[in-house]
């Protein structure tokens, strides 16, 4: 069955492998001694650093849910104020507004 309870046991797993996974790439590696191993190393640390946005931005998303879910305020359209379908929050917990004003904001 699916429940806030079950939603939010999973936000919270997720939300540590997210944290594992960044402190993982935040690892410095130790830059090759050739010019081509550099510039390899280079665009690899670069592309961590991309990596990791996304999962930060990732992280502020579940952690803003965590939140709405011990305020009372999880499920709630941030735009019109009603309840979001079981649904879309099923598929996207974070979801932040509901189907109707999600077509709203497309236009």
């Amino acid at each position: 069955m699916f429940s806030l309870n079950s939603i939010k046991s999973n936000l919270e797993k997720e939300k540590k492998a997210i944290e594992a996974e960044i402190k993982s790439l935040a690892k410095p590696e130790d830059f090759g001694d050739t010019q081509d191993e550099e510039a390899d190393e280079t665009e690899e640390f670069a592309t961590h650093l991309g990596i990791q946005q996304v999962l930060r931005n990732k992280l502020e998303s579940i952690n803003e849910t965590l939140r709405k879910i011990e305020q009372g305020k999880f499920g709630l359209c941030e735009r019109c104020g009603k309840k979001i379908s079981w649904i879309l929050l099923r598929m996207y917990p974070a979801s932040r507004l509901c189907q109707k004003c999600k077509k709203l904001t497309k236009k």
